[in-house]
């Protein structure tokens, strides 16, 4: 289902992201397809791929778009001199022409090749150099894992080669680019590549780029600015461009936002307002005084509080979420999840009202498996868009076998409605009916049928092609965890 609600078929890119000695996981691969599911035992190295995925979503705002926000700063950080680097204005003209001409050629691909060499190599550097993407990289693992240092990650210290992690990024069987770090006790490495990838298809219009607006803008800089500050806005004004091109051609859950639901987000949910109002007081130099040493929550179970703590529901800023999270308190909850601030202001409290009932339940009273689908209901409302990447943990937990079957649907509709989900799982409830999904999928296939559908009805099959499933088990050989997928049969399903 795409924002005007039609039964789509999602075909994103192809996203490999590969890891050894990293935790626990002593090497695996995982390609993330529309719905990604972990399956296997405790302390195997889910959550840790989980959060690694949080973590390069995050810094590169998807796994389509390049890193080119990098390019401003890479002089800079390189600690060269940008006057003896600076590229002539009247070449920046002349380069910005030929862009020009070959955007507004109606119908003819723009490729990486067609920016000007100095743009290419900027934007290459910038997977190479360790004080760009790597420095990012390691900073938000640090944050999102609650570590002092990123080396902790390495499964086994004192080890030669260290922790490696690798991220290819492909479109039917051709890669686009590629980024690998490596990380040996505090050194990091990195390395990459950006092919020569087709930024804009055969047959693009250009009326969405406004190719004049764009000369014209280029023109007013080179020729009125000082030079350093031309150069920054010239560097500044192509990373908006490869921006545009990248979002225009990008498929769904490529690009967007993406979010985490932690496996203790039940208990968070119930203590939200305790917990924030604890933070505040101890915030204060009276409150540090008295608690010199301040506990650290991890960056994914931080971000999950501030969406809480800075809750607003946007009814009808996206149909198609709203819809699905209506459906899942009709069908799962029998019930409405509601947000409710005092008069006076500060945190929201979310309670749950049952159906046919006027009065509201605080969640501390609720069943567990309110507390458990509560923020998936709330961040369907509020936070999840279309393109967007979703991961939760464990949504089986505190639920009974029918309910864990209907979570299998609602994870399939959202696949549906354009958002790209990653879960982790010990349920064979919830993989049996993936499996039937699956089959549903197939036989859809057969048939042919792609029928239009309305928000109400929510198509929850599921495309083999669409699903991945990734088993992480401990490798007696290797004294760490394995990671392969689990092929999914006709006859067995998963």
């Amino acid at each position: 289902m795409n924002k005007a609600g039609k039964h789509t078929t999602t075909a994103p890119t192809d996203v490999r992201i590969s890891v050894t000695n990293f935790g626990p996981i002593a090497s695996g691969t995982v390609d993330l397809r529309p719905l990604t599911v972990f399956v296997g035992p405790s302390n195997a190295g889910k959550t840790y791929f989980a959060i690694l995925i949080y973590a390069l979503h995050r810094i590169l705002g998807g796994f389509l778009g390049l890193p080119v926000t990098y390019g401003r700063r890479y002089l800079f950080v390189q600690g060269i001199q940008p006057e003896k680097t600076a590229v002539d204005a009247e070449v920046q003209e002349k380069e910005l022409q030929d862009v020009i001409e070959k955007l507004e050629t109606e119908g003819r691909p723009f490729k990486f090749s067609d920016l000007p060499g100095s743009v290419r190599d900027v934007t290459q550097a910038v997977l190479k150099d360790p004080k760009l993407l790597g420095e990012e990289l390691r900073s938000e693992l640090e944050r999102c894992f609650d570590l002092e240092s990123v080396s902790d990650l390495v499964r086994l210290s004192g080890q030669r080669n260290g922790m490696t992690m690798s991220l290819d990024i492909s479109e039917e069987d051709r890669r686009l680019w590629h980024f690998r770090m490596g990380i040996s006790e505090s050194v990091i490495s990195t390395d990459g590549q950006i092919e020569d990838m087709v930024l804009l298809p055969e047959g693009w219009s250009t009326s969405k780029l406004k190719p004049d607006e764009l000369f014209s803008q280029f023109r007013m800089l080179i020729r009125e600015e000082r030079e350093i500050d031309s150069q920054r806005r010239y560097w500044h004004l192509f990373e908006e461009l490869l921006e545009l091109l990248l979002h225009m051609n990008a498929a769904p859950g490529t690009r967007g936002e993406t979010h985490y639901l932690p496996a203790a987000r039940s208990g968070i949910m119930q203590g939200h307002r305790v917990i924030a109002s604890s933070l505040v007081a101890r915030s204060t130099r009276a409150g540090l005084v008295r608690f010199p040493e301040l506990p650290t929550f991890s960056g994914v179970m931080a971000d999950f509080m501030q969406r809480l703590i800075l809750y607003e529901e946007h009814r009808g800023s996206d149909r198609p979420m709203n819809a699905l999270a209506d459906a899942l308190e009709r069908e799962a909850l029998a019930g409405r999840i509601r947000t409710s601030r005092p008069p006076s202001g500060g945190y929201p409290e979310f309670v749950y009202r049952p159906q046919e009932t006027k009065k509201d339940i605080r969640l501390t009273r609720a069943s567990s498996m309110v507390s458990e689908l509560a923020p998936i209901v709330l961040f369907l409302r509020g936070a999840v868009r279309y393109g967007d990447m979703l991961i939760i943990e464990e949504p089986e937990a505190h639920l009974h076998p029918a309910a864990q079957t209907q979570m299998a649907v609602v994870l399939a509709r959202m696949v549906r409605a354009g958002v790209r989900v990653l879960v982790t799982t010990h349920s064979d409830w919830l993989l049996k009916e993936i499996g039937n999904l699956m089959r549903e999928g197939e036989l859809e296939l057969q048939e042919k049928t792609d029928e239009p559908a309305s928000e109400e009805s929510f198509p929850s099959a599921l495309r083999p092609s669409e699903v991945g499933i990734w088993l992480f088990r401990q490798d007696e050989t290797s004294a760490g965890s394995t990671v392969e997928e689990i092929p999914f049969d006709r006859s067995e399903g998963v």
